[in-house]
């Protein structure tokens, strides 16, 4: 691997490392609403990096990209039909 390709992964992963603190900020600084929003969507984007990047789809056919959208939609729905659970969920002491 030449350097290019080893620079081209480092600025990817500083991106990954630079959203988890993003997210892990968010918890403790945020209200709990903005803060599973703000979690939520940079999941998202570091699920896109990862794809994108190491799993090597930027070169691929577009049919992939339709595949892997599939399943997408399906987080997509499940997210916005459970995150009011995880939002107003209480827990009884």
């Amino acid at each position: 691997m030449n350097s290019v390709h080893e620079r081209h992964y480092l600025i990817i992963w500083l991106w990954l490392v630079a959203l988890v603190g993003i997210s892990v900020a968010a918890a403790s600084v945020l209200p709990k609403f903005q803060a599973m929003a703000l979690i939520f969507s940079s999941a998202i984007v570091k699920a896109f990096l990862v794809a994108r990047h190491y799993m090597h789809l930027k070169n691929e056919k577009p049919i992939y990209y339709a595949i892997a959208l599939v399943p997408l939609a399906f987080v997509i729905i499940l997210l916005f039909g459970l995150v009011p659970d995880f939002v107003y969920h209480t827990t009884k002491p």
